[in-house]
C-alpha cells in the first residue's frame, strides 16, 4: 500500500508538473489583444506555472517523508526550488520581475 501512495504522488507530481509548465506556456504566448484585461494570458499563465509548481513540490515532500528520497527526486526539488526563491527573492526585495 505505501509503494502505491508513492508511486501515486510521483506520477501526481510529474503530471502537475508538466501540465503546469503545458498549460502556463500556452497562456503567456496567447496573444494579447488589449480589450477589458490587457496581458491576461500572460498573468494566468504565471499563476498556472507557480500553481503546478507548488502541488508538484508538495507531492515531492509527501513522497521524501514516506519513502527514501532517491537522486533523481533530488535533482527535481533543487531544479525547482532555484527560480522560486529567484522569483520570491525578487519579490520580497521590491523588486518588479514583470518589467
Amino acid at each position: 500500500m505505501r509503494s502505491l501512495a508513492l508511486t501515486v504522488c510521483a506520477v501526481f507530481s510529474v503530471l502537475a508538473l508538466s501540465g503546469g509548465i503545458f498549460l502556463g506556456a500556452f497562456l503567456i504566448m496567447s496573444p494579447s489583444g488589449g480589450g477589458l484585461f490587457p496581458n491576461l494570458g500572460a498573468v494566468l499563465g504565471l499563476l498556472v506555472l507557480g500553481t503546478g509548481n507548488l502541488v508538484s513540490s508538495i507531492c515531492n515532500g509527501i513522497y521524501w517523508c514516506f519513502g527514501r528520497a532517491p537522486r533523481w527526486l533530488r535533482m527535481v526539488t533543487l531544479a525547482q526550488s532555484l527560480p522560486t526563491l529567484l522569483f520570491a527573492g525578487l519579490l520580497i526585495f521590491g523588486m518588479d520581475p514583470m518589467s
